[in-house]
C-alpha cells in the first residue's frame, strides 16, 4: 500500500470516529478519552492511546488533520516509513498521557486531541535541523515562499497551537500547553536516541 493511502486512512479514521461520537451523543468520547480516574482506578490502559484519535470540536478536528496531512507528514514521508511515523505518534501519545496523569494526579480530568502525538514531530524536526546545520536550515526557510513553506508553518503552528489551547483554558488550567511541550520534548529525545538527520 502507498504511503498516501496509509496517511489518508489514518486521518479518515479520525473523521469517522468524530462523527460516530456525534451520532452516539458523546458515547465514543466517554469510552475512549483520557480519563484519569478510569485509567488509575479501573485500569483502562487503552485510553493512553485512543484519546489521540478524538477531538473536542469540528475546528479542533479540521485543524489537527490539516497539520498532520499538509505540514507534518509531507516533511517526514521521505524520512520515515509509515509504521515508524505511526510508532512515534503512538509512543508520544502514551508518554504524554502518562505525564498528564502524573502532573495532574490530584484532580480527576479528561483530555482529547491528536496534538499529543504530532507535537513530537516538531521536536524531531528540531533535531533534524540541528544535525544538518544552520546552512541547511536557512536553505529550507528560503527555498519556498513563506506562505507555502512547511518549516515556517511548523514554527507558527507550534506557538499558535499552544497559545490557542491556553486561551481555551483561560490561562488557568495548562493541560493543553503542558501536553504540547511534553510531546515536543519526547520528539527531541527520540531524535537524539535514533540520531535523526545524521
Amino acid at each position: 500500500m502507498s504511503k498516501n493511502f496509509l496517511i489518508n486512512s489514518f486521518v479518515f479514521t479520525m473523521i469517522i470516529i468524530y462523527y460516530l461520537n456525534i451520532f452516539t451523543k458523546g458515547r465514543v468520547d466517554t469510552l475512549f478519552e483520557l480519563d484519569s480516574d478510569k485509567i488509575l482506578k479501573q485500569h483502562q490502559i487503552y485510553r493512553l492511546v485512543t484519546f489521540s484519535f478524538l477531538h473536542g470540536g469540528l475546528l479542533h478536528l479540521v485543524g489537527n488533520i490539516l497539520i498532520i496531512r499538509n505540514v507534518i507528514y509531507p516533511f517526514f514521508q521521505d524520512k520515515f516509513s509509515f509504521s515508524a511515523f505511526l510508532g512515534v505518534f503512538i509512543l508520544s501519545t502514551i508518554m504524554t498521557g502518562i505525564a498528564l496523569i502524573s502532573y495532574y494526579s490530584k484532580n480527576a480530568f479528561t483530555f482529547v486531541g491528536s496534538s499529543v502525538g504530532f507535537y513530537a514531530f516538531f521536536g524531531l524536526m528540531v533535531i533534524f535541523y540541528i544535525n544538518k546545520g544552520w546552512d541547511y536550515f536557512s536553505l529550507a526557510i528560503t527555498q519556498q515562499p513563506i506562505y507555502n513553506n512547511g518549516l515556517v508553518w511548523s514554527i507558527v503552528i507550534f506557538f499558535l497551537g499552544s497559545f490557542i489551547t491556553s486561551y481555551w483554558e483561560n490561562f488557568k488550567q495548562f493541560s493543553g500547553l503542558f501536553a504540547h511541550n511534553i510531546s515536543f520534548l519526547i520528539g527531541i529525545i527520540i531524535g537524539i536516541l535514533i540520531k535523526f538527520g545524521d
